[in-house]
């Protein structure tokens, strides 16, 4: 599993808006919450960065410190539309969470374009990510969040159903302080 630094090594415009103290992130609330931990790496983003967004294309969001409940409930929304897809015979036969292999949302991209974890397991660091672009295409990635992010940005990372060319090789990052 790859880790934060890996990501600011191929993403170098990230690194302004590092957290110089760890973002105190109450992930047990969260996970109290979800009734699941979450990935180690997305945890270690989360304290390092408010949410990011990769040449405003690719939105990280990631949980505000005291504002918890608000990222909860956003990851919920997203699951009401996995299930309307799933409803409507069009998830390519994956679940939402906390359905066994489910799918659980943790970016997106603002053409539309989801990204989910597949809680596969009782072990976060393991769970593979999901995609499902806005071109109706679903595919898996054996790897972490961060790895994932890594290797759309440095072009490791097949893009089916993704545009070719955002986030690019050197994007620009905005983030949404909190």
């Amino acid at each position: 599993m790859l880790n934060v630094t890996a990501l600011e090594d191929v993403a170098p415009a990230m690194v302004p808006f590092r957290s110089e103290a760890s973002r105190p992130i109450d992930f047990a609330a969260v996970s109290s919450a979800l009734g699941c931990d979450l990935p180690t790496d997305f945890k270690e983003l989360a304290r390092r960065y408010p949410t990011l967004e990769f040449d405003g294309f690719l939105r990280v969001p990631l949980p505000r410190p005291g504002a918890e409940s608000a990222f909860v409930d956003g990851i919920r929304q997203e699951l009401e539309i996995l299930r309307d897809l799933e409803d409507d015979d069009m998830a390519e036969g994956y679940t939402a969470y906390p359905a066994p292999n489910g799918l659980l949302p943790w970016s997106e991209s603002l053409s539309g374009d989801v990204f989910y974890w597949r809680v596969a397991g009782s072990d976060p660091d393991a769970w593979p990510i999901v995609v499902n672009s806005r071109n109706d295409e679903w595919w898996e990635f054996p790897g972490g969040a961060v790895a994932f992010l890594v290797g759309l940005i440095d072009g490791s990372v097949e893009r089916r159903g993704l545009p070719g060319d955002v986030p690019s090789r050197h994007p620009a990052v905005r983030v949404f302080p909190g």
